[in-house]
């Protein structure tokens, strides 16, 4: 999988402003590639200024046009391309420690939105307002000069997208996971885990997902779960092809693609010795 910030931060036909951990970038789509399967580490808002794309999280579709916005979880996805009209979009990378020094500040704030703390997808769509709106258009005018704006300004414009979302509303959701960012280790762990199962991640990816070295990583996982990652990955997915094999019409192939297997045969292999029969005749059997 593509690690979606590393590739643009290291990428020179860019447009983007970098501040320590801190990335603004103006995104024209250059692959050809219909679908990708990408993940980053860093949260990202995503707001859309030309063409159509979807982001795919386990449980849903988001498509997204002109005018459109997301925000992304930090961990991994599927993306399909539209080719119909260029793609283009305004990102904004915001790190966690960013985000928990931001609410160390506004600690007031924070407690008014406690009630937000809700469980939300992996993927959450923002409806746009007038406050989002001109914070966008103030935004994009910096990749329209040559200029480098004060690295100042630009720390103020992170800290102002972040007051846009938790003092509106209408973003309680994005606010809510936001405020989840100062919960324990093992809260942001199980998170982590149930919204990236299916995705084709390492373990030290998923480690670095959870801000840990992998060897803590795997040592509160364990305390977690009472097994280890690897063991719970392969029983998490083969439940989850097990709901899809009963609840859609995907191929077998398909099914394993979206379940997190290398490929059908080795899932077929493990599907069998669990269930003791093949997908397709589970799929078959009576219910």
């Amino acid at each position: 999988m593509i690690n979606l910030h590393s590739f643009i931060r290291d990428a020179k036909f860019y447009k983007k402003l970098i501040i320590d951990d801190l990335l603004f970038v103006e995104y024209k789509c250059l692959v050809e590639e219909t679908k990708a399967g990408i993940w980053s580490e860093v949260n990202y808002f995503v707001f859309v200024t030309s063409g159509k794309k979807m982001w795919k999280s386990i449980h849903k579709d988001y498509v997204v046009q002109t005018g459109d916005s997301l925000f992304v979880k930090k961990g991994a996805n599927l993306v399909h391309q539209y080719f119909d009209e260029d793609y283009c979009a305004l990102m904004v990378f915001i790190s966690d420690d960013f985000i928990c020094k931001f609410m160390t500040r506004f600690t007031n704030l924070m407690q008014r939105k406690a009630d937000g703390l809700n469980r939300t997808d992996s993927v959450i769509r923002i409806l746009m307002d007038e406050f989002l709106a001109g914070y966008v258009h103030s935004m994009a005018s910096f990749f329209g000069t040559d200029a480098v704006p004060n690295k100042n300004l630009l720390v103020h414009k992170f800290e102002e997208l972040l007051l846009n979302i938790f003092t509106r509303p209408l973003h309680r959701d994005v606010a809510g996971y936001l405020n989840s960012l100062n919960s324990s280790q093992s809260a942001q762990v199980e998170q982590i885990m149930e919204e990236n199962f299916s995705y084709r991640l390492k373990l030290d990816q998923f480690a670095q997902l959870c801000n840990m070295s992998l060897s803590s990583f795997k040592r509160t996982f364990s305390s977690i779960y009472n097994t280890s990652p690897g063991k719970w990955l392969s029983e998490k997915r083969l439940d989850f092809a097990s709901h899809l094999l009963n609840a859609s019409d995907r191929s077998i192939n398909q099914v394993a693609f979206d379940s997190g297997f290398e490929d059908t045969s080795s899932f077929i292999r493990a599907f069998k010795q669990k269930y003791s029969c093949t997908p397709l005749q589970y799929r078959n059997s009576p219910a």
